[in-house]
């Protein structure tokens, strides 16, 4: 790390997380909690981003149901719901990209998404990707 200039503090490193392991399986979530993550980082004060790749950009779909389990007569409602994730990490003025392609591949469009969430292609990475000191592939 580096020392801003005169005041011998240092500097925050930047760094982008594409995330492209969206599930595995039918029901298991692979790489949910990088969104978790992502939040968590900019509530300590880090420069951090997000890209969502493959069948992660359903993370940012807007209008998702509220997943609910029933097992028996017990119900569970505290199951991940990756919208209200995204959601508060646009809130938390995280950077959150989709990546177009995959859109495309998906029938989803820019309107699909959360509103904040900005898409992107090949032609973008190569400045997004200079913006950060680290990126993080998942």
């Amino acid at each position: 790390m580096t020392a801003t200039a005169g005041r011998g503090r240092r500097r925050s490193r930047s760094s982008l997380a594409i995330v492209e392991q969206a599930y595995r399986g039918s029901l298991e979530e692979q790489y949910g909690h990088i969104v978790w993550l992502s939040r968590v980082m900019r509530q300590m004060g880090a420069d951090h981003a997000l890209l969502l790749k493959a069948d992660t950009v359903l993370f940012a779909r807007r209008d998702q149901p509220a997943p609910l389990l029933t097992l028996g007569g017990l119900t569970i409602d505290g199951l991940s719901h990756h919208e209200s994730g995204v959601a508060a990490l646009v809130a938390a003025n995280v950077p959150v990209y989709a990546w177009r392609p995959d859109l495309h591949r998906l029938r989803l469009s820019p309107a699909d998404l959360i509103d904040g969430v900005e898409s992107v292609d090949e032609a973008d990475m190569p400045t997004l990707i200079h913006h950060f000191n680290n990126v993080w592939y998942w």
